[in-house]
Parts: C-alpha cells; sequence; structure tokens
C-alpha cells in the first residue's frame, strides 16, 4: 500500500498581522563595524599589557606619605580615610605604624590615591591623586584638594554640597619628580593641620586658593 506523503503545513499569519519585511541591503556598515569594534578590542588589549611599573612605584611613595600623613592627625583625634583602604595594601604588625605592603596587591592597578577628612564639619576636605591620559595620549598624574563651598537648596535635586578644588601638581607618569611632589604635599598637610588646630578651615581654604590654580568647580548631593 503506497504511503502518504506528509502534508506540509503552511503557516498562515493572523488577520492584521504584518508581514516580514525581507532584510534591508547592506550597506557595508555591519562589516565596518566588526572592523573598528575589533581595532578598539586589540588597543584595549594593549593597553592591558602597558608597562605599569612606574605607576606602580608612584602609588606605593603615595600610599606610604598619606597612610603618615593619616596617622600624624590621628594623634590630635582628626580623623581621615584612605582609598584604597589600609586593609587591602598593607600587612600590620603593630597598627597604625608598624607595617609592610603586601606583595600581593597590584599597585599599578591602582588610578586614584585618596585622604578624606571624616572630621565633624569638615566634610567634602579631600586630598586626591588620579592618573589621566591628555588629548595627545600621554599618561599624566594630577594632585587636587577639594573642599566644600558650602551648601544651596534646589527645588527638584534638594541639598547640594558646592565643591571646588585646586590644582597641586600635575606631572607627566614618565616624569613625576619626587622632591617637588614632597614639597607641594608638606606646605598643604602643614595648612590643613594647622586649620584644624585653629577648628575653623577659612584660613585654608584661603591659602589653596591664592598659591595654586583653581580646578573643578561641580555641585554634588548633601545626603542630609
Amino acid at each position: 500500500m503506497p504511503r502518504k506523503s506528509a502534508r506540509k503545513v503552511v503557516s498562515v499569519p493572523e488577520p492584521g498581522t504584518p508581514s516580514p519585511e525581507p532584510p534591508l541591503a547592506d550597506d557595508d556598515f555591519v562589516s565596518s563595524l566588526k572592523t573598528e569594534l575589533s581595532k578598539t578590542q586589540e588597543a584595549a588589549s594593549a593597553k592591558t599589557g602597558e608597562d605599569l611599573s612606574a605607576r606602580a612605584e608612584i602609588n606605593r611613595r603615595l600610599l606610604q606619605d598619606l597612610w603618615e600623613v593619616h596617622n600624624q592627625f590621628e594623634e590630635v583625634s582628626v580623623h581621615l580615610t584612605i582609598d584604597p583602604s589600609q586593609t587591602l595594601f598593607a600587612t600590620f604588625a603593630e597598627y597604625p605604624t608598624k607595617w609592610t605592603f603586601k606583595e600581593t596587591f597590584d599597585f599599578g592597578a591602582v588610578k586614584t590615591v585618596e585622604l578624606a577628612d571624616r572630621a565633624t564639619g569638615w566634610g567634602g576636605f579631600t586630598l586626591r591623586f588620579w592618573y589621566y591620559r591628555t588629548p595627545e595620549g600621554k599618561s599624566h598624574v594630577r594632585g587636587i584638594f577639594e573642599w566644600c563651598d558650602g551648601e544651596s537648596y534646589h527645588r527638584y535635586s534638594g541639598w547640594m554640597r558646592m565643591m571646588s578644588q585646586a590644582v597641586l601638581y600635575d606631572s607627566d607618569e614618565d616624569d613625576v619628580k619626587v622632591g617637588e611632589l614632597h614639597r607641594v604635599l608638606k606646605d598643604v598637610v602643614v595648612q590643613w593641620y594647622a586649620a584644624h588646630l585653629a577648628r575653623t578651615p577659612e584660613s585654608f581654604v584661603a591659602h589653596l586658593k591664592e598659591k595654586y590654580p583653581k580646578g573643578a568647580s561641580y555641585a554634588k548631593e548633601s545626603y542630609r
């Protein structure tokens, strides 16, 4: 007995369902996009493999110096916090003064090092160093001191802190001069410390405005 051939099922679109459109003609967008994304991936891989030994050494120096500043302020009951945290980069034999660097910590991967003031009335006062690339593609390290210039209320965003910055240091990453960096650090830290002893930041802010170039100004949420 001959086998019956299987019926071919033809799907019929429901009334009102638009018929599928044929793919658009290729205008070379997809292939050119794939090429550009491939180039971007290769460039990112090349950056990942760049030599960060110089940056690692700079970061070791900054973390060592800023942790010492932290300890000096703690002696007069002024609390500062360091980022990255000391628990990440240091092993303590006797906290907080006897310590060594953790060899397992990737110092070259650190892009920002900062020391923030946590004392009452000093919110937003921060010493910060970070790395960035110039329009010419050169890697620079910049040091700034940031402070709060007051607060204002905005109808839609609530209370906002008005932040200001002074640019303390800026150099090609491969040309950082430790002596110059220390001279600036000493000047700023002494003024910061003295302002805490005087229990007012006014003279410190005036010093920053007078001696160093103005940096960025911006508003950020107050978290009242």
